[in-house]
This record gives C-alpha cells, sequence and structure tokens, in this order.
C-alpha cells in the first residue's frame, strides 16, 4: 500500500517505520527537518512539509496515496485543519488521531469516518492483558468481542488439533495457529494436512470469541 504519515512524533514515527518493515511504500511527512532527517534511513520516505499550508500540502501525493494518516493530536486545531484540507482536496482515505470525545466528535463532523486514540487503544489492551494471564496480544472488534494471541494452556498439549471440537469445548473459534514464528493453520485457507496435527507446549493460538469465553479458557483450559 501506499501510505502517508503525517507527524513523526512517537506514535507517527513508530507507525512508518513498522509499516516500512513490513514493506509498504510510506511517506513520512514533518514540519520538523530534525525529525525528518533523523528517521529517512528507518522510513520508506521522508519529507519536510508544514501540513497545514494548502500550498504545501497539495504537494503530496493526494490522488495517488490509499490512505493517510493525520498523527498529531496534541494541537486540535493543527489535526483538524490538516484533516479537512486532505478531504477537500480528494485524498481517498483519511485516519485522524484523536485524543477526546470532542475532538473525534469535530473530525467526524467534517467527514472523518476513521479515528484512532492509542493511548485509550493501548490503556484498553494493558487492561485485559494485566488481569488476564496468558494474553499476548489483543484485539477488540466489539466491547465483547476480542482477538488474541496467546499460548496454548497446559491442558491443551499434546491434543490432537481440531478446530470443530474446540470451538464446541470453547466456543471460541481458532482463527491461527503459529508455530515457531510460522503460522501452520489459517482459518481463512483449507489445510488437508491438519489431521496429523498436534498441539505443542509453545505454540501460538490466535483466537476469536466472547470476553467471558475468552477468560473461562484462560483460567481453566476450557
Amino acid at each position: 500500500m501506499n501510505i502517508v504519515t503525517i507527524g513523526l512524533g512517537n506514535f507517527g514515527a513508530s507507525l512508518a517505520k513498522t509499516l516500512t518493515a513490513m514493506g509498504h511504500d510510506v511517506l513520512g511527512v514533518d514540519i520538523n527537518s530534525e525529525k525528518v532527517e533523523f528517521f529517512k534511513d528507518s522510513i520508506a520516505n521522508t519529507i519536510c512539509l508544514d501540513a497545514c499550508d494548502p500550498h504545501a500540502l497539495r504537494l503530496l501525493p493526494l490522488k495517488e496515496a490509499d490512505v493517510f494518516v493525520v498523527c498529531m493530536s496534541d494541537d486540535f486545531g493543527v489535526s483538524v485543519k490538516i484533516a479537512a484540507l486532505l478531504k477537500k482536496y480528494g485524498a481517498k482515505k483519511i485516519v485522524s488521531r484523536e485524543n477526546s470525545s470532542i475532538h473525534m466528535t469535530v473530525l467526524n463532523s467534517i467527514g472523518i469516518k476513521y479515528t484512532i486514540n492509542p493511548e485509550f487503544e493501548s490503556a484498553q489492551v494493558l487492561a485485559q492483558k494485566l488481569v488476564l494471564e496468558g494474553i499476548i496480544n489483543l484485539f477488540s472488534i466489539s466491547d465483547n468481542l476480542k482477538i488474541i494471541d496467546t499460548q496454548v494452556p497446559l491442558f491443551w498439549v499434546n491434543t490432537k488439533f481440531e478446530p470443530d471440537i474446540f470451538k464446541h469445548d470453547t466456543h471460541l473459534k481458532i482463527v491461527a495457529l503459529k508455530r515457531d514464528h510460522q503460522i501452520l493453520y489459517s482459518s481463512s485457507q483449507t489445510m488437508e494436512w491438519i489431521v496429523d496435527l498436534h498441539f505443542q507446549r509453545d505454540d501460538i493460538l490466535v483466537l476469536l470469541g466472547d470476553i467471558k469465553d475468552i477468560r473461562k479458557f484462560l483460567t481453566n483450559g476450557k
């Protein structure tokens, strides 16, 4: 994908570097030339530019980029102005960082449907990880529906890998099974050879289900 991240603070720089490492064509934008210079070797492309300046903003690949991510949120007015200008000039998709319900409401009111609040989302994940031992990563689809990464509980080690039986027993869907950093099973693919697969101690399960069923699974294995 062709992605433009505007703002190379802690969040913006981390996002741009991660997307670059994943192989995407990333353009990191910041008004601070020192930041642009500092990240030039870890982000695919960087440019020093004042995104609040309509004339400067139009130098960016407004029609070519698949998504623009407005990464700054500390300055409410700057964030909203950049998002509004991107909307005005026809950017395909705009994701904007926000730091409050008011900020989000204003962005929504000018047509920005996709907003993110990294601090809130990180706090949500950390809260679950603190009270539910075993969660490696967590993604919220809704208040109750979650996707988690977790190590296979001892209860399941050496048992046969049977996704349908697993779902019947735990009410959780196996999205993927990872071993030694490789995906052995994915629910999106047909894999006939899994009939001979058994859970091993260090396997990582990616599970989809209700948080109450996840809690039960992590506490007693079923």
